[in-house]
C-alpha cells in the first residue's frame, strides 16, 4: 500500500521539489551491522520500510531522515554511546514539558530518551522520534520538548507513514480520531529539503 501511495503521488505530476523521491532501500548486511553495533533489532515496520521501500526521503514535514543520519546521533558521545538505543525508552504515555524542567539549562534532555532516535524534523526544534526499545517500541512520538512542548505518543511507524499518505490523498481513506490528529501533525508535509539538508540536528 505504501509503494502504491508513493506511485500515486508521482502520477500527479512533478514532485514538489528535488529530494522528495525515496532513497534506494538498504542492503540487509548494512542493517544487520548497524543493529549489532547498537545492540538492538529495529522495530519491524521501520526495518521493513528501509529494507523494502526506501532509506529516507519522501515523508512527513521535512521528509524521513536516512537511517545513518538517525543513528549517528546515538554515537556522538555523552549522553549517547554504546548501548544508548538498547536501554529501553522509559515512557508509555504523554510527558508534559514540566517533567523535563529539572534537566540542565541547555535543554539537553536526551539522556532520558534512551531507546529512541529522531527520524524526521518537524521544524523549529521539534522532531518525530522512533521508539526502538521498551514497551512503546515501534511507535513514533512527537517531540517538542526543546521548545517547551510535550513528548506525545503516536502510532506504529507503518500506520504513521500511511496516515501521512492518506493526509496528502495518495491512499484512500479519511483520517479520523487518532488518525485525524496525525493528519494535523503532518501539515506542510510535502515540504522536503532534500538529502543534503542539515537543518535541525
Amino acid at each position: 500500500m505504501i509503494l502504491a501511495g508513493l506511485a500515486s503521488l508521482r502520477e500527479r505530476g512533478p514532485l514538489p521539489r528535488e529530494g522528495f523521491e525515496l532513497r534506494p532501500p538498504l542492503e540487509l548486511e548494512y542493517v544487520l551491522a548497524l543493529e549489532r553495533s547498537h545492540e538492538v533489532r529495529l522495530p519491524e515496520s521501520y526495518r521493513n520500510f528501509v529494507l523494502q521501500v526506501g532509506d529516507g526521503g519522501a515523508g512527513p514535514h521535512h521528509g524521513l531522515w536516512p537511517l545513518h543520519r538517525s543513528a549517528r546521533w546515538v554515537g556522538h558521545g555523552p549522553p549517547y554511546g554504546p548501548g544508548y538505543l538498547a536501554i529501553p525508552f522509559p515512557f508509555t504515555t504523554r510527558v508534559p514539558a514540566e517533567c523535563f524542567d529539572e534537566l540542565d539549562d541547555d535543554g539537553d534532555y536526551d539522556d532520558v530518551l534512551t531507546g529512541s532516535m529522531i527520524i524526521t524534523e518537524i521544524g523549529c526544534g521539534a522532531f518525530f522520534r522512533l521508539i526502538v526499545t521498551g514497551p512503546a517500541s515501534g511507535q513514533v512520538w512527537r517531540d517538542e520538548v526543546s521548545v517547551g512542548g510535550a513528548l506525545v505518543p503516536g502510532p506504529d511507524f507503518g500506520e504513521w507513514y500511511l496516515s501521512w499518505l492518506r493526509g496528502v490523498g495518495a491512499v484512500k481513506g479519511t483520517p479520523t480520531g487518532r488518525r485525524r490528529r496525525l493528519a494535523d501533525w503532518h501539515s506542510s508535509s510535502l515540504v522536503y529539503r532534500g538529502p543534503g539538508s542539515e537543518q535541525g540536528r
